[in-house]
C-alpha cells in the first residue's frame, strides 16, 4: 500500500484539527470533572479545618484520603457517562499528563507521613495540580486553563508562607479558583457551543 506523504500545510491541519477536537471534548465533558475534584478537595479541606478546631483530634487529618476514595469512583462513572469521542493523539497526551500529576499526588500524602522532617505536602499537592492544569491548557491551547494553571501556581506557593491551620484554607480557597470556577466556565462555554453550533476559541 503506498504511503502518502503529507505536506506541511497539511500536517498543520491535522494537529490543528486534533487540538480542535480535544478542546471540544474538553468542554463536553471535563467541567465535571474539575467540579468533582474543586468541589470534594475544597469540601474536606473545610471539613478538616473546621473538624480539628472543634475537636483537636489529630486523627481527623486521616480524612484527606476521602478525596481520592471519592473521587476515583465517581471520576469513572462520569467517564462512563460521557458521549464517545474519537480519541486523538492530543488526548492521549493530555491522559497522559494527568496520569503522572495523579500518581504523584497519591505519594505526596504517602511521603509526609514516611518524612523523617516537615514535609510541606499541600504545597506540592497543590503545585503539582495546578502544573496539570496549565500544561493541559499550553497542549490543547485552551486560554482559560493557561490563565488558571499558572495563576493557581504562583497562588500555591503563598503556602509556603502560611502557617498552621490557615493553610487548609488557602488550599481550599485554590481549589475554588483551580478548578470551580473554570469548571462552571467550561460547562457554560459548551452550552453555548451546542446552542449556536458552534465551538469555543478560548
Amino acid at each position: 500500500m503506498e504511503e502518502k506523504t503529507l505536506t506541511e500545510k497539511e500536517s498543520i491541519e491535522i494537529i490543528s484539527r486534533m487540538i480542535q477536537e480535544t478542546k471540544e471534548g474538553m468542554q463536553e465533558g471535563s467541567g465535571n470533572m474539575f467540579l468533582l475534584w474543586g468541589y470534594l478537595s475544597t469540601a474536606v479541606s473545610l471539613m478538616i479545618y473546621f473538624g480539628y478546631n472543634a475537636t483537636g483530634n489529630s486523627n481527623i487529618f486521616w480524612l484527606w484520603w476521602l478525596i481520592p476514595a471519592l473521587g476515583w469512583p465517581a471520576m469513572v462513572y462520569l467517564l462512563k457517562k460521557r458521549k464517545r469521542r474519537v480519541v486523538t493523539y492530543i488526548n492521549r497526551i493530555v491522559s497522559y499528563i494527568w496520569i503522572v500529576i495523579g500518581i504523584c499526588s497519591v505519594l505526596v500524602p504517602v511521603g509526609s507521613i514516611l518524612a523523617p522532617v516537615p514535609f510541606p505536602a499541600l504545597f506540592v499537592a497543590a503545585l503539582l495540580v495546578n502544573i496539570g492544569v496549565a500544561m493541559t491548557g499550553l497542549v490543547i491551547k485552551y486560554r482559560l486553563l493557561i490563565i488558571s494553571g499558572f495563576s493557581g501556581i504562583l497562588f500555591s506557593f503563598s503556602l509556603l508562607f502560611v502557617h498552621g491551620l490557615s493553610c487548609i484554607l488557602v488550599f481550599a480557597a485554590m481549589f475554588v479558583v483551580l478548578m470551580i470556577i473554570p469548571g462552571h466556565a467550561l460547562n457554560a462555554a459548551s452550552r453555548k457551543s451546542k446552542k449556536y453550533g458552534l465551538c469555543s476559541e478560548n
